[in-house]
C-alpha cells in the first residue's frame, strides 16, 4: 500500500496501512528509519497501541499503530499543529511512495 494523505480534523496524516499488523508496524519503522534517515527520539508502545516519535526536517512527527485504525504518521502536536507540520506530512507521503516494507 502507498502512503496516503488525508486530513484529519484540522492536521494531515499520512495513512501508511490501514490494515497492519505489529509486524507491518516495525516493517514501516525500519523503512522510514532508512530512508529518511531518522532516529527515533521516544517510544511509548502501549497494549492496542504504539506511538514512535521522531523529527523530520525539523518537525516532530509520530508514527502510530492502533489495532482499529492501522498504521500513520502525524504531527506531534495533532490539532495544534502549525501549517509547516502539516506540509512536512505531505513532503512524507512522497519521500515513502513505492517503499516497500514489505509482506505481512
Amino acid at each position: 500500500m502507498n502512503p496516503t494523505l488525508r486530513n484529519h480534523v484540522g492536521y494531515n496524516e499520512a495513512v501508511l496501512d490501514d490494515d497492519a499488523s505489529y509486524e507491518k508496524f516495525h516493517r514501516w519503522a525500519d523503512v522510514i528509519a532508512d530512508k529518511l534517515k531518522i532516529s527515533f527520539t521516544k517510544k511509548l508502545d502501549d497494549f492496542e497501541a504504539l506511538y514512535w516519535d521522531f523529527i523530520y526536517k525539523g518537525t516532530a512527527l509520530t508514527l502510530s499503530f492502533n489495532i482499529f485504525n492501522g498504521i500513520s504518521v502525524f504531527p506531534s502536536l495533532e490539532e495544534k499543529s502549525e501549517h509547516f507540520e502539516n506540509a512536512a506530512i505531505a513532503e512524507l507521503v512522497d519521500a515513502l511512495k513505492d517503499a516497500d516494507p514489505g509482506e505481512a
